[in-house]
């Protein structure tokens, strides 16, 4: 799931796998709902089990505020190092206040260079999150 660097960031060492369960639970993976179908019933993952996985909190307040659509473009180079390009498709309808096209950070973040400076990895880091 090119999961484990991120939570090597957070915990140190390699959290233990089980392969058989990771197998059987991508076999009942549904990503038509976001969820796991368990002869026990239907099981979706939560904030709390990527709040373990990562060792993230998640309570207190929210660390966003207002949001304002208006430069949103060099907010995401701010944080990414990469602007995204001006909309430009006249018949359709634009995404901009809504965020960066996810085809946009599959072409500019989709790999992190094999030697890349600890600036480079946090910057994949963040179009990733």
């Amino acid at each position: 799931m090119d999961l484990l660097q991120f939570v090597l960031n957070f915990k140190g060492t390699p959290p233990w796998l089980n392969s058989t369960a990771i197998t059987t639970l991508t076999d009942r993976w549904r990503p038509e709902t976001h969820s796991f179908h368990l002869a026990l019933g239907e099981m979706t993952v939560t904030l709390e089990d990527i709040a373990m996985i990562s060792g993230l909190p998640i309570e207190g307040r929210a660390l966003t505020g207002k949001v304002k659509s208006e430069g949103w473009r060099q907010r995401v180079a701010g944080l990414v190092g990469v602007e995204p390009p001006p909309w430009i498709h006249e018949t359709k309808k634009d995404p901009g206040p809504s965020g960066v096209l996810f085809s946009w950070l599959q072409e500019h973040f989709y790999e992190c260079p094999e030697n890349a400076s600890p600036a480079i990895v946090e910057r994949y880091a963040r179009a990733y999150l």
